[in-house]
């Protein structure tokens, strides 16, 4: 899963004309397994506190791009809409409203 979610961000990237080299989500794979097997990422220590997370600042703003490049996300969307409904109701708890639905 994380292989698919890499590609596609790079291949989002690459629609948008951005330059990457050929192998970047391998690179970015490289780079997170440097990374000590206890580290989490700030989206998900705030996922599993049930605190709001950047869900839709990330993998929202993938989509969304993706879309505007004519580029599928389905690895992303799966992602997004697996951990919409924590993200809404961590919201909720919080007073904060939901931003851009992907399918805005």
């Amino acid at each position: 899963m994380l292989i698919a979610l890499l590609e596609e961000i790079a291949a989002v990237g690459r629609g948008l004309w951005v330059r990457l080299p050929h192998d970047a989500a391998l690179r970015a794979l490289r780079q997170l397994d440097t990374q000590p097997p206890e580290g989490t990422a700030s989206m998900q220590r705030d996922i599993a506190e049930g605190k709001p997370s950047e869900l839709d600042q990330q993998t929202g703003a993938v989509i969304r791009l993706g879309r505007q490049a004519g580029i599928p996300t389905p690895a992303n969307d799966f992602v997004y809409a697996a951990l919409l409904p924590q993200e809404r109701a961590a919201r909720e708890r919080a007073g904060l409203a939901m931003c851009a639905q992907p399918d805005n």
